[in-house]
This record gives structure tokens, C-alpha cells and sequence, in this order.
């Protein structure tokens, strides 16, 4: 019940992030979708003569692709004017319908759900017309299954016409359509939408238009063709997982059979051509023998390079970012730092030197409130100096400004509170030290010297000034201490 629950959940994942695509601003804009229709149209081998030829097609093939995401934008049922209806619904795929085109009878159709493959892998399944009859549902009760399947012709990569026949029960005689497939990529969002069109008899083609003839298109003989509108979006979830959504509306052309009898028997046959088409997916990307060579045509070849250009731009900004924190984690040499070694080595040596001297019992050292918190306000500086230089190798790093690091640090620690420390302290000690009034005069002097250089110098050895000063009188706290 728990691995249902999380199938649902990423199902509801999916379908969002591809409702997110299907309304971004270059599909939703119809100028932005016609740079991009003609940009994958102008990368493919194209033959008309005139550029005002080509831009007829590319504002008929743009219109094409709106209506088509316009369709598969339109299935989200949550919406309060949806009028969609949910027919079957698993943790794998859903199947809805609702009403068609104002006028038909039939229902428009819509079957949606995730599938384990590459997304060339899921698109070549769906594309390659040839192989329909590998996977295409084959039901003796109701009769339904491809009789023939095969590419008319290329139009252009990304661009076919292609005849299906179709037998269905009797009474009734076999069916055909000549369909019009056109590939819009969107790999910016790693989604593919194909859209198809039957082409009738009747209808009026022109290379002008159309961007191809009627040249090897066969003319209906023996058998009714059929009327088709639809497309199908493929989104890539990972390298080995896509969310697939096809939607469609059929004119069967069966006048002596009731509508609601047609659209019932769709409704049942689109959930086992889901799940079929699923299992087939699920083959090919482990090796099917029948799709290997036509994974190797150039236009699957091209969406591979598209989602690997994309990839790669990912991956180098994500290396980029990992090198960042590399640098800072990596050890340089900063006058900075080691100023601060030195000067942590020398409160070390000084330490050294007064533990020493405790247990010789020479001298007794009495180290005052005041001094003890010097030198805690000295620890402290030294920490948060080492941090900022350690994790900022260069001027600026993350917004923190390190030619003024000691303007913020420093000056904020050792000045304001440091100096009034050492103050007090020489005021403490002035009867039992003789010294101690040449050495108040010298920090008093340290810390005029050191607030001036501050408002003068803007870079980076200005810091290193600032700590030498701060060792020197640190130093003879110590001594002074003592």
C-alpha cells in the first residue's frame, strides 16, 4: 500500500512538471513558438526555393503544434472548467474522455502514465509507423489490429507521411488513414511533441503550404479512410524513466453505428494499448533486435546530441560550482595566514615558557581577569580571520569583502575592547611594574597608528599590518602580565 501511495505521488510529479512545460512562456507565446518551429525546420535539408515559401510553412506548422499543446495542456482535470473524465486510473498510467469538436459525435481521447526507457527510445516506438504491428494491439473480440503499417516518405528529419490500415469487426470493412507526423522539440525541457494529422482525399496540398505534394500518397480505393487529430507529449523524468501523454479525437466514418457504441470501445482499447505500448518500451531498452537499427537514423541521433548538449551545460555549471568549494578548501599560501601561524607559534612558545618557569618555581605567574580576556578576544579574532581567509582565497568571496576584513573583525574586537582591556590592565599593574607607563604610551600610540591606517589602505596587506600590530601588543601583554 506504502509503494502504491509513492507511485502515485510521482505520477502526480510528473504530470505537474509536464503541465508546468506544456504553459512555459515560449509555448504559451505564438511568436516565441514560430522562432522555434522555424529554427528546427531551417536545421533539417529543406528544398523550397523562396523564403517566403518557408515562412508559409513554418506559420502552418506553428499553428499545428499550438493546437496540439493547446489539447494536452487542456487535461488537467483539476481545473474547474475541465470537462474531462477519468475511465480507468492505476499507479502506472490514467485513461480520460470528454466531449469532441463541437459537432462530432465522438469522443476526444487521452491515455497518460510513466514508462521505463530513454525518451529516443520512447519516441522511436511511437514514431517508426513500420513497426507498429510489434506492439500495436491485436484483439480478435471486438476485431482490431494492424493489417499494414509503413512511411510514405520523409518529408524531412523529424517529418514523415505515413499510411495504417486497420481491421475491424464485422460487419464492418477494414479502415486506412494517411497521416502527417511532425516532431516539435522542446529539449530545453527534454520534451518531445509529436503531432498527427490525417490527410483526406479532398483536401488541397501544396509544397507552398504544406511543404510537401501528394507525390506517393495512394489515392482511397477499397477501403474508408478514417479522420485522426491529435499528437503526444514525451517528457524525459531521468535517464531511464519518461511521462508519456498522447491525446486524440477519431472520426471512424461508420455512419450505421451508434457513437456511443464507437466511443465505449475506444475507451477499453486505450488502456491495453498503454500497457502494451509500456512492455514494448520496456524491451527495446534492453535490446530489442527490431528497434536497434532504427535507433541509429539521424533523428533519433540528433535528439540524443540535443539532450547530451544539454546535460553536459548542467554538468559544467555543476563542476564549476564543485570547484568553487574545492578552492576554498584547498591550502595556498596567504600573507594573511601565515602572519596568524606565527603569531599563534609565538603565544605557544610564550606558554611553553611560562609552564616552564610555574614548575622550576622561579617566578609565580599571576596572569589578571583583565589579560586572561585579552587574550580570549585575541583567539577569537584569530578564528574568525582564519575562516574568512581560508574559505575566501580571492578579494571577494561570497560577498564578504577581505581587504576590510580586519575593519569588521579587528577593529570591532582589538580595538573597541581589546585596547580598553590593556588600559586597564596598565592602570592595574602601574605600582608593581616600573616600564609600565612607556608601554601604556605605546599602545595608546599602536592604537591611533592602527584606527589611521585603516581609513587609508584598501587591500589586502593592510590586514597583514593590522595583525602585526596586534601580535606586538599582544606580545607585551603577555610580558607585561608577567
Amino acid at each position: 500500500m506504502e509503494m502504491q501511495n509513492m507511485e502515485r505521488a510521482d505520477m502526480w510529479d510528473y504530470r505537474r512538471k509536464l503541465e508546468k512545460t506544456l504553459a512555459s512562456p515560449d509555448l504559451m507565446n505564438h511568436q516565441k513558438l514560430q522562432t522555434l518551429v522555424r529554427n528546427q525546420i531551417l536545421q533539417s535539408p529543406y528544398d523550397l526555393h523562396f523564403e517566403g515559401e518557408i515562412e508559409k510553412v513554418v506559420e502552418r506548422r506553428s499553428k499545428e503544434v499550438s493546437n496540439v499543446v493547446s489539447m494536452l495542456r487542456s487535461a488537467d482535470i483539476q481545473s474547474s472548467k475541465s470537462a474531462w473524465k477519468v475511465k480507468e486510473e492505476s499507479e502506472e498510467f490514467r485513461v480520460m474522455y470528454r466531449e469532441g469538436a463541437e459537432g462530432s459525435p465522438f469522443h476526444t481521447l487521452l491515455v497518460e502514465g510513466y514508462v521505463d526507457g530513454p525518451l529516443d527510445v520512447c519516441l522511436c516506438i511511437s514514431w517508426e509507423t513500420g513497426l507498429y504491428n510489434k506492439w500495436w494491439p491485436q484483439t480478435s473480440i471486438p476485431a482490431f489490429k494492424i493489417i499494414s503499417s509503413r512511411c510514405l516518405k520523409r518529408v524531412r528529419t523529424g517529418e514523415q507521411i505515413s499510411l495504417v490500415r486497420m481491421k475491424v469487426s464485422w460487419p464492418l470493412s477494414s479502415r486506412e488513414a494517411v497521416l502527417h507526423y511532425f516532431a516539435f522539440e522542446y529539449l530545453q525541457e527534454d520534451l518531445i511533441v509529436v503531432l498527427f494529422n490525417s490527410i483526406s482525399d479532398s483536401e488541397s496540398i501544396d509544397r507552398s503550404s504544406h511543404g510537401f505534394t501528394r507525390e506517393g500518397i495512394p489515392k482511397a480505393e477499397e477501403l474508408v479512410r478514417i479522420g485522426v487529430v491529435g499528437g503526444f507529449a514525451c517528457q524525459k523524468v531521468d535517464a531511464n524513466r519518461c511521462y508519456f501523454r498522447v491525446i486524440a479525437s477519431l472520426d471512424m466514418k461508420l455512419d450505421m453505428v451508434p457513437p456511443s457504441f464507437i466511443n465505449f470501445i475506444s475507451r477499453q482499447l486505450l488502456g491495453s494499448g498503454f500497457k502494451l505500448f509500456k512492455k514494448e518500451v520496456a524491451s527495446v531498452s534492453a535490446g530489442d533486435e527490431n528497434f536497434r537499427e532504427a535507433l541509429k537514423d539521424p533523428f533519433y541521433t540528433r535528439i540524443r546530441e540535443g539532450l547530451d548538449s544539454k546535460n553536459s551545460t548542467r554538468d559544467l555549471k555543476k563542476g564549476a560550482s564543485i570547484s568553487v568549494e574545492d578552492q576554498s578548501e584547498t591550502t595556498f599560501e596567504d600573507p594573511m595566514l601565515n602572519e596568524i601561524d606565527e603569531l599563534k607559534r609565538d603565544d605557544e612558545a610564550i606558554d611553553r615558557r611560562t609552564l616552564k618557569s610555574s614548575h622550576c618555581g622561579t617566578d609565580k605567574v599571576t596572569i589578571s581577569p583583565e589579560v586572561e580576556q585579552a587574550l580570549k578576544i585575541l583567539e577569537k579574532v584569530n578564528s574568525i580571520v582564519r575562516e574568512h581567509v581560508t574559505k575566501a582565497p580571492v578579494s571577494r568571496m561570497n560577498g564578504v569583502d577581505l581587504t576590510n576584513l580586519d575593519e569588521k573583525c579587528v577593529e570591532e574586537s582589538i580595538t573597541s575592547e581589546g585596547d580598553r582591556k590593556c588600559d586597564e590592565v596598565c592602570l592595574i599593574d602601574e605600582a608593581r611594574v616600573k616600564e609600565s607607563n612607556s608601554y601604556t604610551r605605546e599602545t595608546n600610540q599602536s592604537k591611533i597608528g592602527t584606527n589611521s591606517s585603516m581609513n587609508q589602505k584598501s587591500n589586502k596587506g593592510k590586514s597583514v599590518s593590522r595583525l602585526k600590530n596586534i601580535k606586538s601588543r599582544f606580545r607585551r601583554l603577555r610580558i607585561f602580565s608577567s
